[in-house]
């Protein structure tokens, strides 16, 4: 099998810039965060393996994306502004953020008015492990009475926002009833469900119970 050809360095420099995981992942945390960092911080934003933040760094440095300021472990880096391509990853990174919180404030419009106790995303996007081919796993609670049409309306509302921003809604929806059975025979989904979820409005999930107890009896 033939081997990849290079390419010319000096025409495509955004391929040694963005076409690493790791150089991407550390160029896009100091891009968002707009100053400087120490190494240990990049480790802990970008949640990559010690010499993997090590390497990018010389890279991006090499490269002159990213410039450094002090010596060994006191060493601070920033994305360098006056590197050509920085006012340009600034606005690519920008954009990939808004378009995620764009997301989460659509779910939150396609339901406003609707009679729900709770509304929270959960799983492999709240985990921050999700793949391009993965839900978002959206989470409603209601009255019995309420559910089945503010579940079935809420995925209406979704359907052409999904479209124009890019994501694959999944709402999934619970009474009183469900969340009381599931809270009481310690359901290992449940458990999850109440780790992960990241409220959009309303309660906490595992709130509702406390809060609706004598409607549940």
């Amino acid at each position: 099998m033939a081997r990849s050809s290079r390419e010319s360095a000096i025409r495509y420099p955004l391929t040694a810039i963005l076409g690493v995981d790791s150089n991407l992942r550390v160029s896009r945390v100091l891009s968002l965060h707009g100053g400087v960092l120490a190494s240990n911080e990049i480790l802990r934003k970008t949640r990559l393996a010690q010499e993997s933040v090590r390497r990018a760094l010389i890279d991006l440095v090499s490269i002159g994306i990213v410039s450094s300021s002090g010596m060994g472990r006191s060493s601070v880096y920033r994305l360098n502004a006056d590197h050509y391509f920085a006012p340009v990853l600034s606005e690519l990174f920008k954009a990939e953020s808004d378009r995620f919180a764009a997301i989460l404030d659509a779910v939150r419009q396609c339901a406003i008015g609707m009679p729900i106790f709770s509304l929270f995303y959960y799983g492999s996007v709240a985990r921050g492990e999700d793949r391009m081919d993965s839900d978002l796993d959206i989470g409603i609670i209601a009255r019995t009475d309420d559910l089945a049409e503010v579940t079935e309306r809420l995925r209406e509302n979704l359907r052409d926002v999904s479209e124009r921003l890019g994501f694959l809604p999944n709402v999934v929806g619970l009474d009183f009833a469900d969340i009381k059975r599931l809270d009481r025979d310690a359901d290992p989904w449940w458990k999850d469900v109440v780790s992960e979820a990241t409220v959009l409005s309303g309660k906490r999930p595992e709130d509702v119970i406390g809060m609706v107890g004598e409607e549940l009896g």
